[in-house]
C-alpha cells in the first residue's frame, strides 16, 4: 500500500530545541533575503550609474560633433561665443570621462587618448572634418562598450510626437517649432534663444539621436532643461517630431510619389539610419538617386515627416522593411548581413505582434512564424537570389493578411487587450506555480518544512529581479530584440537542466522503502547550506525565466495597445487572481495524493517542463542567431510541447529523452536487484 502524503516529524528532535533551531533558521533566512536583495539592487544600480555617465558623455561629444563646424572654419573662429561654448564642452568631456572612469575603475571603452586628441583639436581650431572624425570614433567605442542603442525599437508616430511636443515643448519653442513660444521671455538664461526647428541650416546638422540626447540630458549653459523624466519612447517621439517641422505635408507627399517611382535601398529607410544620420548626411546619400535638388529635398521631407505620419508604431511594417533589406543584401551578395536583417525582421518586427495575432488566429500566427524560420534557413543553405525574393514576397503577402486579422473587430480593442493581458500572467505564472508546488509538497513530505522559506526566498528574489528587469528596460537599458531573445533562450535552457535534475531526484524516491531510508539517512542534511542554496537557485531560475517572459510580453502589449492601457492593467489583475486560485487548488490537491504516485507525477511534470523548456530555449536562440536552424519535414510544429521541426531543437530534446530512458532503466534495474536480494 502506498504511504499517503503527510508531514514526517524529524527524528530525535525535542520541541524546545526544534523551536530554537527554527528561530535561528528564520533569522538566517532574513539575512539571506536582505543580502540577496541588496546584491541584486547594487548590481543594477552600478550598471545604471555607469550607463548614465556613458550616455551623458556621449551626448556632449555628439553636441561637439554637430556644432563645432558653426564655430570654426579653415582654422579661423567664425563665431566667438560658439567657439567659447565648444571649449567649455571639451573641458566638460574630460570631467564626465573621469566620473565614468571612477565608476568603472578603469578606461573600459579605451577612449582616454581619443578624448585628449579631441580636446587638443578643439583648442587648436582644427578642421571640422578632423574633429567630426575623432568624435565619431569615440562615439562608436562608447556605444559598443555600453551597449547604447542609438535608435528606438520602432519608428515613432507623427501624431504621438505632436501631442507630446504641445504638452512639454511648445511653451518655449512655439507650436510650429520656430522658437517663438510665450515662455521664451521668462527663460533663464535668455540667451541663446530656443532652437528654431524650421531653420534649414540649423536642422540639417541634427539627427534624431542628437535631439534625443539633448532632450534626455539638456544643454548646459542654456535654458534647455533635461526631460529625462519622460519615458524613453516619448523622448524618441519628440526627437523625430522636431525634425519634421522643416517640411510641409505637400513636400512629404511629393517625396512619397518620387519613391514609388524610384525606390531607394531599404537601409536608408531603416530605423537605425533615420535615427543616426543628419539631414546633410541623408541628403548626400539621396543625391545618388535624385540628383535634382528639389527632388532630394522632397524625398528628405518624406523620410523626416511622411514615414512618421505613416507609422503607428506598427511592428508588421518593421518586419516588411527588414525583409526587403534582407532580400536586397542577399541579392547583392552580402549574405551574412542579409541573415542578420532576417533575424531583425522577426525579433524587432513580427515577434512584437505575435501576442495579439495569436489571440485572434493562433494557427495563422504559427504558420507565419514558421515562414520566417524557413526564410532564414534558405539563406544559410545558399539558395538562389530569386528563391529568396520569392519567399520575401510570400511573407509580405502573409503580413498583409496578418494586418487585416489584427485590424478586424476594431470596435472591441479593450476586450482583446484584456484577454491577452490576463492570459499572459496566467499562462506564464502557471508554469512557475506547478514547479514550485511540486517542490513545496516534496519538502513537506520530507518533514523538512524549515527548508520551505528558502524556496520562498528564491521566487521572491526572482520577482524582484523581474521587476528590476522591467524597470531597466524602461529607463537605463534598451534591449535590442536579439539580446532579448538570447537572454530568454539561455534562461530557458538553464531552467531545463535544473528541472530535469529535480525530476530525476523525485523519481529516485517513488518507492516507499527507498523513501523511508532517505528520510532516516538524509533528512538531517537537507538543511545544510549548499543544499539550501541549490533550492534557492532552482526556485529563482524557474520563476525568473517566467518573469522575464512576462516582462517581454507585457512590454510588447503595452506598446501595441496604446489606447487600451486600462484593459491591460485590469487583465493583468484578473489573470493574477485566477493564478493565485489555481495555485492554491494545486497545492491542496497535491496533499491528497499517495506518496508513490505523488512523486511519480511531480517528477514526470518536471521532466515534461524540462523537455518543453529545452525545445523553446533552443528555438529562441535560433531566432536570435546564436544557433543554426536546420529544417526538417517532420515532425509537425507543436509549440505547446516545445517541439519544432529543426535538427537543433529536436536534438536537445532527444538528449533529454535519452537521459530520461537511461535513468529510468537504471532505477528499474536497481529495483529488480533489491527485490531479488529480499527474496521477492
Amino acid at each position: 500500500m502506498s504511504t499517503p502524503v503527510a508531514l514526517f516529524p524529524l527524528p530525535g528532535c525535542h520541541h524546545q530545541r526544534r523551536f530554537r533551531r527554527e528561530q535561528a533558521h528564520r533569522h538566517r533566512l532574513a539575512r539571506l533575503l536582505r543580502a540577496g536583495t541588496f546584491l541584486v539592487i547594487l548590481l543594477v544600480a552600478s550598471t545604471a550609474l555607469a550607463d548614465d555617465s556613458a550616455k551623458k558623455l556621449l551626448a556632449v561629444i555628439d553636441y561637439i560633433d554637430s556644432d563645432y563646424k558653426n564655430a570654426v572654419q579653415a582654422g579661423k573662429i567664425l563665431n566667438a561665443s560658439e567657439y567659447q561654448e565648444q571649449l567649455e564642452f571639451s573641458k566638460r568631456v574630460m570631467e564626465l570621462f573621469q566620473q565614468l572612469k571612477q565608476v568603472d575603475k578603469s578606461d573600459k571603452a579605451g577612449i582616454q587618448n581619443d578624448l585628449k586628441i579631441l580636446v587638443n583639436q578643439v583648442e587648436g581650431k582644427a578642421d571640422p572634418k578632423a574633429v567630426s572624425g575623432t568624435a565619431a570614433v569615440i562615439e562608436k567605442k562608447i556605444r559598443d562598450t555600453y551597449n547604447i542603442i542609438p535608435h528606438p525599437r520602432q519608428l515613432p508616430s507623427f501624431e504621438a510626437g505632436k501631442k507630446i511636443f504641445a504638452e512639454n515643448c511648445a511653451s518655449c519653442h512655439g507650436e510650429t517649432g520656430k522658437g517663438d513660444g510665450l515662455s521664451r521671455t521668462t527663460m533663464n538664461p535668455k540667451q541663446p534663444p530656443p532652437a528654431n526647428f524650421t531653420d534649414p541650416e540649423f536642422v540639417s546638422g541634427l539627427s534624431p539621436f542628437k535631439a534625443f540626447n539633448a532632450i534626455s540630458f539638456g544643454v548646459e549653459n542654456t535654458a534647455m532643461a533635461s526631460f529625462a523624466a519622460l519615458p524613453e519612447d516619448e523622448r524618441w517621439q519628440l526627437a523625430f517630431y522636431v525634425l519634421s517641422f522643416r517640411f510641409s505635408e505637400n513636400q512629404s507627399k511629393d517625396g512619397a510619389s518620387l519613391l514609388q517611382k524610384n525606390p531607394i535601398p531599404a537601409e536608408l529607410t531603416s530605423v537605425a539610419a533615420l535615427s543616426t544620420l543628419t539631414g546633410d548626411q541623408l541628403s548626400d546619400k539621396l543625391k545618388a538617386y535624385f540628383p535634382n535638388e528639389p527632388q532630394t529635398s522632397n524625398v528628405l521631407a518624406y523620410l523626416r515627416r511622411g514615414v512618421l505620419e505613416k507609422s503607428a508604431a506598427d511592428p508588421l511594417a518593421i518586419a516588411r522593411a527588414r525583409l526587403r533589406e534582407a532580400a536586397e543584401l542577399y541579392v547583392a551578395g552580402n549574405k551574412e548581413a542579409a541573415y542578420q536583417k532576417a533575424i531583425e525582421a522577426y525579433i524587432d518586427g513580427y515577434d512584437l505582434a505575435e501576442p495579439a495575432l495569436f489571440a485572434k488566429d493562433i494557427s495563422f500566427g504559427r504558420n507565419l512564424e514558421a515562414q520566417f524560420t524557413e526564410f532564414r534557413n534558405a539563406m544559410k543553405q545558399d539558395v538562389s537570389a530569386a528563391q529568396i525574393q520569392k519567399q520575401q514576397m510570400d511573407i509580405e503577402a502573409r503580413l498583409d493578411q496578418a494586418a487585416e486579422i489584427l485590424n478586424s473587430n476594431e470596435n472591441f480593442p479593450g476586450y482583446y487587450s484584456f484577454t491577452n493581458s490576463a492570459l499572459i500572467i496566467l499562462r506564464e505564472g502557471l508554469e512557475a506555480a506547478l514547479i514550485l508546488a511540486a517542490i513545496f509538497a516534496t519538502l513537506r513530505v520530507m518533514g523538512a518544512t524549515q527548508a520551505i522559506p528558502y524556496i520562498h526566498l528564491g521566487w521572491i528574489l526572482a520577482l524582484i529581479a523581474g521587476g528590476l528587469t522591467w524597470l531597466a528596460t524602461q529607463t537605463i537599458m534598451t534591449f535590442s530584440g536579439q539580446h532579448r531573445e538570447a537572454m530568454e533562450g539561455f534562461i530557458s535552457v538553464f531552467a531545463a537542466v535544473a528541472l530535469f535534475y529535480v525530476g530525476y531526484w523525485l523519481h529516485t524516491r517513488t518507492e516507499a522503502r527507498r523513501w523511508q531510508t532517505f528520510i532516516q539517512d538524509r533528512v538531517k542534511n537537507v538543511l545544510s547550506g549548499k543544499k539550501l542554496l541549490g533550492l534557492v537557485g532552482i526556485s529563482f531560475f524557474a520563476v525568473y525565466r517566467e518573469a522575464f517572459e512576462v516582462v517581454l510580453f507585457y512590454q510588447a502589449l503595452w506598446l501595441q495597445e496604446q489606447g487600451s492601457h486600462g484593459a491591460v492593467i485590469w487583465g493583468f489583475a484578473t489573470g493574477l487572481v485566477a493564478l493565485i486560485l489555481v495555485t492554491f487548488a494545486i497545492l491542496k490537491l497535491g496533499l491528497r495524493i499517495p506518496l508513490k504516485y505523488f512523486f511519480a507525477a511531480a517528477g514526470t511534470l518536471l521532466y515534461i517542463m524540462a523537455f518543453i523548456f529545452a525545445g523553446n530555449g533552443v528555438k529562441t536562440l535560433q531566432g536570435a542567431g546564436w544557433l543554426p536552424a536546420t529544417p526538417l519535414s517532420f515532425p509537425p510544429q507543436l509549440p505547446f510541447l516545445g517541439i519544432y521541426p529543426t535538427v537543433e531543437t529536436l536534438s536537445a530534446q532527444v538528449v533529454l529523452l535519452i537521459a530520461f530512458l537511461i535513468t529510468t532503466l537504471s532505477l528499474s534495474r536497481e529495483r529488480r536487484t533489491t527485490l531479488v536480494k529480499n527474496g521477492n
